[in-house]
């Protein structure tokens, strides 16, 4: 992989190298090309801080340049900017990534199910995740997200859950670097209705379980980790 600051940068897509300027705490600035267009990404101390195409400034920048498919980009360094993004890189990269997943997609809302059946089929463990979950009492509904923050099961829609979901685990992650300090393993959140919330991950992928009131969110936890950790459970 190269780095210099006039050549283009190769070997590694542009969400992983903002990731590791994010870790080498950089100040710079990032010529993106793909194609005919070009946008800039500007970053202080590692934090993603503007973004500018010829259409767009700031966050719904860095949005349009995320989501430009194996675009080239060099490294130069830093400029005056001021800050239009006030999200962590994290966030921006979960979003992006979501928001890539949901074009492609299309519109499932006449089909809630649509988006679990294509993912299912090329998934056995995640088919696995969601009988077991089935079979566990006291859970009203799952959601279950990839790493990239995109719901891939559900067994209600609801779009503003996975973005919830999504806040939680960049929130946990933010948490984890300020402390410096491994965890939290997983989220519980009582709601106000009484019914409570955990969100952790198995598998490599995260879920999050709406639990009916009077449940014990530590045995459904328990019930969970001993399917996986059963034979032919991972």
């Amino acid at each position: 992989m190269q780095k210099d600051e006039s050549s283009t940068i190769s070997g590694v897509s542009l969400a992983s190298f903002l990731q590791l300027l994010e870790q080498e705490q950089k100040t710079c600035t990032l010529l993106v090309a793909n194609e005919e267009r070009r946008g800039h990404l500007f970053l202080e101390n590692g934090e993603l801080i503007d973004a500018e195409t010829a259409e767009a400034v700031g966050i719904d920048a860095a949005y349009i340049i995320l989501a430009w498919q194996n675009p080239s980009f060099k490294m130069y360094g830093p400029r005056e900017r001021g800050r239009r993004i006030d999200q962590s890189l994290t966030y921006v990269l979960m979003n992006a990534a979501r928001k890539q997943d949901e074009n492609v997609e299309g519109d499932t809302s006449q089909n809630p199910s649509a988006s679990y059946q294509r993912q299912a089929g090329n998934n056995p463990l995640l088919t696995q995740l969601v009988d077991v979950l089935k079979k566990i009492p006291g859970i009203r509904h799952y959601f279950i997200l990839n790493r990239q923050a995109k719901m891939i099961a559900y067994s209600e829609q609801n779009k503003k859950m996975g973005d919830f979901i999504a806040y939680c685990i960049v929130a946990a992650g933010e948490m984890r670097k300020i402390l410096d300090t491994k965890g939290p393993h997983r989220i519980l959140l009582t709601l106000k209705n009484g019914q409570m919330l955990l969100i952790s991950s198995v598998a490599g992928m995260i879920f999050a379980l709406l639990l009916n009131e009077n449940v014990s969110a530590d045995d459904v936890f328990e019930k969970l980790r001993l399917a996986f950790a059963a034979p032919g459970g991972r």
